[in-house]
């Protein structure tokens, strides 16, 4: 690389195989789509898109590379390589992550990773991750040797005939879409969102204007989307209370990652000898998929789609402002960093002295601290005063427990290598690392309630015992693994039990929600007499339940109406919908039911002004 066109040219070939190497990557997208497209323009939209979108990233990164030209040559062949091994192992790692959660590397997924503790990954995920950016950095070295050398040897023509047929791909691609989102054309839509920044064309008022678009379909998208203004009317009217004479105590005891099928005397034993004597509520849906969605819920009463709305208005809960009002020790013993969800701009948001993080260098060693801080407080904190404290493991969400722990389940997964996890892996030793972790934490919550018991204030504390979300691993054979991907059982159907003073054992097993949870608080033991309507849209628990033909339950991107058969899925930014089974697998030539969308719309608008 003598001067510096020359070292240009080298360059764009250089992008030019780099390009083609993301193309083979970005195929690993696709083998997630729950059909292939097969008719000719949807499946023409999938390959021009593929082709165009990562020939134009690889088109930026060498844009990004110019400036470094001026280097001497041999510093420009290492820097090139940085650049390229930097953006494919970033690639690769996005078709990992999307592989497991259906969504892009973003902000959230970085911050989670980077906290080390919401999302971890063991030494050896770590080597091989290492090793292969090493590989990759050597070959992609190599690479630029070749195509400094072979730039002799190639004809001009070559590169500018690839840089026309790309041209091409990408105003293919983008038309197809524009006439695919006007006209609600799903073998094209469903698409959109498997690659990675990729923001295709629409022009809905243009096609509108031209008579070439379907109204009633751009209507019906926009319907969807629901309200994004952050002005809130929550409660609709302020509270009307009446005394409260001797306020209960309320302990929260939640677990991260729950899976209802593992609340079985075998894999619970404590939770479940203590659920015998209260109501089990054996349908229990969670407002979300993932913890935020789920946690905002069970303390605010609402869908989980108002998250960004009480966060940007640091509102805290109707629940918490009445427990704070009556005078209530309110305490929160979280395994997770408290202020990275963030609920203490939230949920906690005017409460005093709140503890933020637990000591430990594990999901376990956390766990272990939330048990010996919620101890220590039960001994020491002020008896005269009525308290609330909200108890939160993370064991099972890391897969996690001690070494020495005695009781395991066999045969389990030492590791958890997450690149290994794919539609062929071996399930049970994994599901049995999940069912250990679960017992560990279940033997945590005993101590807690078998010091509940001992101290004799089990009698006079009302007691809700769940988790945040499901965990799924792979149950339906889509690959779908861990949480925040799907609305199936696997991920939102999770246990819940409610032990109370005078309460007998009994098991429910009509559709609950967590937005049941605050107005059942609110309005049997703490003595607000509003309408629920005013505060939730859930229902008190504790009355006779009435059959529910549905719930909605949300995650990060987008929201869902469940049914006893059908997942109907909106995505929040563009308002496009996708009716699935309870397997999520699509359901063909059948419209989903408008009288639930209506409520459904009503539920997450109602507290918008």
């Amino acid at each position: 690389m003598k001067d510096f066109k020359g070292k240009l040219r080298t360059l764009g070939l250089f992008a030019l195989i780099n390009a083609l190497i993301a193309i083979v990557i970005a195929t690993r997208y696709f083998q997630y789509l729950p059909v292939i497209p097969t008719d000719s323009l949807g499946l023409t939209f999938l390959v021009t898109s593929v082709l165009s979108q990562m020939s134009l990233l690889a088109g930026i990164l060498a844009l990004i590379g110019i400036p470094f030209l001026i280097l001497p040559s041999r510093w420009v062949r290492w820097v090139l390589a940085l650049i390229a091994t930097l953006a494919l192992s970033l690639l690769v790692i996005d078709t990992f992550v999307f592989a497991q959660y259906r969504f892009h590397i973003n902000s959230v997924v970085l911050q989670l990773i980077m906290s080390g503790q919401v999302v971890s990954f063991a030494v050896v995920t770590w080597v091989k991750v290492v090793g292969c950016a090493v590989a990759v950095l050597i070959i992609e070295r190599w690479l630029v040797s070749f195509a400094e050398n072979r730039m002799q040897q190639l004809r001009f023509r070559y590169g500018k005939a690839f840089c026309w047929f790309i041209f091409v791909c990408l105003l293919t691609s983008n038309a197809i879409h524009t006439w695919g989102s006007a006209n609600g054309r799903q073998s094209v839509l469903m698409t959109d969102r498997y690659l990675p920044l990729f923001y295709p064309l629409t022009a809905n008022s243009l096609m509108k204007k031209m008579g070439w678009i379907n109204p009633e379909v751009v209507a019906e998208a926009k319907s969807l989307k629901g309200k994004k203004r952050s002005d809130l009317n929550y409660p609709l009217s302020p509270l009307e209370t009446e005394r409260v004479n001797k306020p209960l105590n309320v302990l929260f005891l939640v677990i991260d990652s729950w899976r209802y099928d593992s609340f079985t005397q075998d894999v619970a034993p404590n939770l479940w000898k203590y659920a015998q004597q209260g109501r089990i509520y054996d349908n229990h849906i969670s407002t979300g998929n993932a913890t935020r969605a789920g946690i905002f819920g069970l303390f605010y009463g609402i869908p989980s789609t108002y998250w960004q709305a009480f966060l940007a208005s640091q509102r805290s809960p109707v629940l918490i402002d009445r427990l704070q009002q009556l005078g209530y020790d309110v305490e929160a013993f979280t395994s997770a960093k408290l202020d990275g969800i963030p609920f203490d701009r939230t949920i906690f948001r005017h409460v005093p002295h709140l503890r933020l993080n637990s000591d430990g260098n594990s999901p376990s060693e956390r766990d272990q601290d939330v048990n010996h801080d919620w101890m220590q407080w039960f001994e020491h904190h002020d008896k005269s005063k009525p308290s609330f404290s909200f108890i939160f493991y993370d064991s099972p969400h890391g897969y996690d427990f001690p070494d020495n722990y005695p009781h395991k389940f066999q045969p389990y997964l030492k590791d958890v290598d997450y690149l290994k996890l794919n539609n062929d892996f071996d399930v049970t030793p994994f599901m049995n690392r999940y069912k250990t972790a679960v017992h560990f934490t279940d033997s945590l919550a005993g101590k807690v309630l078998d010091k509940l018991k001992a101290s004799g204030e089990l009698d006079n504390t009302v007691v809700f015992i769940t988790g945040d979300h499901g965990q799924e691993l792979n149950d339906n054979k889509l690959n779908y693994w861990g949480h925040n991907s799907n609305f199936t059982p696997y991920q939102t159907h999770v246990p819940f039990v409610v032990l109370a003073p005078g309460l007998k054992h009994s098991v429910e097993t009509k559709v609950t929600s967590h937005e049941d949870v605050a107005p059942t608080l609110l309005h049997y033991y703490l003595g607000v007499t509003n309408p629920i309507a005013d505060y939730s849209t859930g229902i008190d628990m504790l009355d006779p339940i009435q059959a529910r033909p549905w719930v909605i339950s949300a995650k990060y991107t987008g929201y869902a109406v469940i049914t006893d058969k059908t997942i109907l899925e909106v995505n929040s930014a563009t308002g496009m919908y996708e009716l699935l089974d309870k397997t999520n697998r699509p359901i063909e030539d059948k419209q989903p039911n408008f009288q639930y969308l209506k409520g459904a719309l009503e539920q997450i608008s109602r507290f918008i002004k």
